[in-house]
């Protein structure tokens, strides 16, 4: 599995925090159906929907190392009408496919740097905690992301910034260098992102690089709700200093699309 920082799980731990998130992901959608604020046109039902497509889809796909080449994984589950019935199901299958003694294999990923099974241990993980979030902002109360993997989401949203150029429709941005600095209990770690017209790298630093155009800083689970469009600068828990984040938030919200 790829990491600039080393932020790297186990395999059981990454199993350990879906397994937790989902449970309070699915107690939070389990309420009346309301609006999700941070996911536009979506409302609860939406999300359970999504989440469940999401992980049958993955669960295809570490199962059989490739990509589905249509929709015919998914027509046994045609039938499901409940979202939280398609939630449960699609849960399940994860969890199977997720297996920690699971021997690690090159298998397909859109990441064009990292094929291997373990970057879909993580990324379920992230996807799990992200979109809990998203169902707990709808009921008011919203559990922290435990430092280590708030650590890793950071780690890993931004290396999706390399993707930009990957398609012909978004070229890459002369935009200069960004450095970010997530601070936790065990100090402060910090990753440089450098935009040029050719290409967009992360690297890890040992401070702020003396050229960032602009600085984002704050505790590991702000920098990894605002990287995601869940928080603004405008949150305490988050400093920014210099210019320039009109365009990176753009950058950042292609590349997580």
């Amino acid at each position: 599995m790829r990491s600039i920082v080393g932020t790297h799980l186990t395999r059981e731990k990454y199993v350990e925090h879906i397994k937790s998130d989902f449970s309070l992901m699915f107690h939070a959608l389990a309420g009346p159906t309301v609006a999700v604020a941070s996911c536009p046109d979506w409302d609860t039902n939406d999300l359970a929907r999504h989440m469940g497509m999401v992980y049958l889809h993955q669960a295809y796909v570490v199962e059989n190392a490739q990509p589905p080449e249509n929709e015919e994984h998914l027509e046994s589950f045609a039938d499901i009408d409940s979202e939280f019935e398609l939630l449960d199901v699609g849960y399940a299958a994860i969890i199977k496919a997720l297996d920690v003694g699971r021997e690690e294999r090159p298998t397909w990923s859109w990441h064009h740097s990292d094929f291997t099974t373990d970057f879909w241990f993580r990324r379920m993980a992230h996807e799990t905690v992200i979109h809990r979030i998203d169902a707990q902002l709808c009921r008011g109360e919203v559990t922290a992301i435990d430092e280590d993997l708030a650590v890793d989401g950071v780690d890993e949203v931004l290396d999706f910034l390399p993707l930009l150029g990957s398609w012909d429709e978004v070229p890459n941005v002369d935009f200069g260098i960004v450095a970010v600095c997530a601070i936790t209990s065990q100090g402060a770690i910090y990753w440089t992102v450098e935009f040029t017209s050719e290409r967009a790298t992360v690297t890890r630093a040992d401070g702020v690089h003396p050229r960032a155009r602009l600085t984002i800083s704050g505790d590991a689970q702000a920098l990894d709700l605002y990287l995601w469009g869940r928080i603004t600068s405008e949150d305490a828990r988050t400093t920014l200093t210099g210019d320039g984040e009109v365009t990176f938030k753009k950058l950042m919200q292609v590349a997580v699309l």
